[in-house]
C-alpha cells in the first residue's frame, strides 16, 4: 500500500509540474477563465506550469486594454469601446446599454456602472451577465452624483466593494457593500472625520479607495481589507484651486498616480504625475510622467491615461471627443531607476477612437477580458438569505 502510494504521488506530481499534462492549454484556460481572480491567485502557486498559463493566457498578468466610456447626447444611452492595438484606430464596441449610465469603475474585467435613480449595477460585457446592487441608503440625488462612488477589489481576500462618500462637506463615516455579501450596505466609522474634493476623483487600486481631502492637501486611503482610513500628504503643494484637471488622481499601472497641471493656458500646460509607492514606500511619492503640451489643446485622459508605451489624451474642444495616443519618449528602452518618462505633445498624435458627434466622453478605464462569472455572488446572497430564515425557524 506505502509503495502503490508513493507512485501515485509521483504520477500526480508529473502531472501538476506539466510533465504528464495531457489536458490541452487551449481547454485549461478555459476553466481558469471561469475562476475568480482570487482562486486564479492561488492556483499559480500549484507549480511552475500552473503558473507560466496562467500568466500568459489569463487576465492576471494581462495587458489591459483601455477602454473608451460615451453617452450620447440626451445622456439616455451609453457605450464602451475597447482599443486593441494603440498603433493604430481599431476599435471595437464591447457594450451598449439603452439607459442613462455613469462608469463608476471597472476591475477585472468586470464594469459598474450607476444607472439613473441611484441604482447601480455590474457588468460582464464578454459573457453578457449582469448583477444588480441595491441603492445606497445615503445616497440622495440632489447633494450626490456617480462621482461619489469607487469599485474595488481586495487581492489577498479575493472581495469585491463598492464604497460611497458624502459628495461634499465633512463626514465621519461611509458607505461599502461587498458584492455576494447578504448584510447589504453597511456604516464604516471614519476615526476623526474626512472630507473629499469630487473634482479630484474617486481611484481604487490596489486594495485601497482614495481621495483629495477638500484642502487639497492631503489623500485619503480607505483599506478594502481593514477598512481603515489612513492619510498621506500630496507630494507638492497644490492649494485650495484644485478644479477639474488642475489636480486629480488617477490610476498607474495599478498603482495610484497625482496629477498636477500648469493650467493657465491648456496649448502650453505642463502635467506632472506622482506615483505612490507600495508596502515599507506606501506613505512616499515619486515623480514618474512629465507632459508637456506645445501649441496643442489637449489634456491627459481620465481617470487612466498610462496604457504600456503610451499615454492617453483627450481633445474636448470638437464634437467627436476623440481619444489620442502618444508613444513614450524611451520607446521601450529600459529606464533608469528613478527617471521621468518625458512626452512633449508637438502634434495631435495617433486618434485611437472616433467617438460619434451626437456622443460625449465620460472617461477612460483599464480593462481585461474575463469570464469570471456573476451568479455566483447571486447564489452567495441566496444561500445566505435561506441560512438566516432556517436559524430563526
Amino acid at each position: 500500500m506505502a509503495t502503490a502510494s508513493r507512485i501515485t504521488g509521483k504520477a500526480a506530481a508529473k502531472v501538476v509540474d506539466g510533465r504528464d499534462w495531457i489536458l490541452p492549454n487551449d481547454a485549461f484556460v478555459d476553466i481558469l477563465l471561469r475562476l475568480p481572480p482570487i482562486t486564479l491567485w492561488r492556483c499559480r502557486l500549484v507549480s511552475w506550469h500552473w503558473r507560466a498559463v496562467i500568466d500568459e493566457r489569463t487576465p492576471w498578468r494581462s495587458q489591459p486594454k483601455p477602454l473608451a466610456f460615451c453617452v450620447n447626447g440626451a445622456g439616455t444611452s451609453a457605450t464602451a469601446y475597447v482599443f486593441d492595438n494603440l498603433a493604430d484606430e481599431r476599435h471595437r464596441m464591447i457594450s451598449r446599454r439603452g439607459c442613462k449610465l455613469a462608469m463608476v469603475g471597472t476591475c477585472n474585467g468586470l464594469l459598474c456602472v450607476f444607472c439613473d435613480g441611484g441604482h447601480i449595477r455590474l457588468i460582464n460585457p464578454v459573457t453578457g451577465e449582469k448583477l444588480r446592487v441595491p441603492p445606497c441608503p445615503e445616497y440622495k440625488p440632489w447633494r450626490s452624483s456617480s462621482k461619489s462612488f469607487s469599485f474595488g477589489f481586495h487581492l489577498p481576500t479575493g472581495l469585491y466593494k463598492i464604497v460611497y462618500l458624502p459628495y461634499a462637506g465633512r463626514f465621519y463615516e461611509l458607505q461599502v457593500f461587498t458584492l455576494g455579501d447578504a448584510s447589504s450596505w453597511r456604516r464604516v466609522a471614519v476615526p476623526g472625520e474626512s472630507s473629499c474634493h469630487p473634482d479630484a476623483g474617486l481611484v481604487s487600486v490596489a486594495g485601497y479607495t482614495f481621495w483629495v481631502t477638500q484642502g487639497a492637501d492631503r489623500v485619503a486611503s480607505f483599506d478594502l481589507g481593514d477598512e481603515s482610513v489612513a492619510h498621506v500628504p500630496l507630494p507638492v503643494e497644490v492649494g485650495r484651486d484644485c478644479y477639474y484637471n488642475r489636480c486629480h488622481l488617477t490610476e498607474v499601472h495599478g498603482r495610484l498616480g497625482l496629477a498636477v497641471s500648469t493650467f493657465q493656458n491648456p496649448a502650453m500646460a505642463t502635467t506632472e504625475v506622482w506615483v505612490l509607492g507600495e508596502g515599507r514606500e506606501r506613505h512616499k511619492w515619486s515623480r514618474k510622467y512629465r507632459v508637456q503640451m506645445e501649441g496643442v489643446e489637449q489634456q491627459l485622459a481620465r481617470p487612466h491615461f498610462a496604457h504600456g508605451e503610451y499615454i492617453l489624451t483627450t481633445d474636448t474642444r470638437k464634437g467627436t471627443q476623440q481619444v489620442f495616443g502618444h508613444r513614450l519618449l524611451h520607446k521601450g528602452r529600459q529606464l533608469v531607476n528613478g527617471e521621468v518618462q518625458s512626452v512633449r505633445i508637438r502634434d495631435a498624435g495617433t486618434p485611437v477612437a472616433g467617438i460619434p458627434t451626437n456622443s460625449c466622453l465620460r472617461g477612460t478605464f483599464a480593462f481585461v477580458e474575463t469570464t469570471e462569472p456573476l451568479r455566483v455572488y447571486k447564489l452567495h446572497r441566496r444561500k445566505s438569505h435561506t441560512t438566516k430564515a432556517c436559524a430563526r425557524v
